[in-house]
């Protein structure tokens, strides 16, 4: 299969990026790196201490610790797996401040394949579906309902994404398949 790589899934938690990365790699052979589970080895690398963030009250004062880890991790990421499929972790497309958002666009403008995968066209629906299957998975929520909607409303996604899947009540395997057709 001739596939222009990388391919990129952005969204908020618990819309299907990682489940669909996954079934994609089985249908293309390509690798999948998720961001989620390799962030780490690059925010340690670039200086960040967890001690630091666990200092922090809430959780928009840990989230600007962290955002400048995110945008060096996405540049980082993309760089050393180019011929990959990526999930981005929900924090890893969602850039309030206007120079975050400025390096992360500029990396992920010439890649054709940046998909945002979202349940619904209807925000509100995909908040609620998303929280829905968080709670299905982890049992109680309690921040993650404010932290998708801030992922969901803000319009970083959009704007860095170049399709949007909506993937309501279909299979990752189906919706697998519908982003192999709109691959470039």
């Amino acid at each position: 299969m001739d596939l222009t790589l990388p391919i990129i899934l952005i969204g908020p938690m618990a819309s299907g990026k990682s489940t669909i990365a996954f079934e994609l790699a089985k249908l293309t052979g390509v690798p999948n790196v998720p961001m989620d589970r390799t962030r780490w080895y690059y925010y340690f690398r670039d200086g960040y201490r967890m001690e630091t963030a666990d200092a922090f009250e809430t959780f928009a004062e840990k989230m600007l610790y962290w955002k400048p880890f995110e945008v060096s991790a996405v540049i980082q990421i993309l760089r050393d797996f180019p011929k990959s499929i990526i999930d981005f972790g929900a924090g890893h497309s969602h850039y309030p401040d206007d120079t975050q958002f400025e390096i992360v666009e500029r990396a992920l403008r010439p890649l054709p394949n940046v998909f945002l995968i979202l349940p619904s066209d209807d925000k509100e629906e995909s908040i609620q579906i998303c929280n829905q299957r968080m709670k299905d998975r982890d049992g109680e929520l309690a921040k993650p309902v404010e932290v998708n909607r801030w992922f969901i409303e803000h319009p970083s996604n959009y704007r860095l994404s170049k399709h949007v899947i909506f993937n309501k009540s279909e299979s990752a395997q189906k919706t697998s398949e519908r982003i192999l057709k709109l691959l470039k």
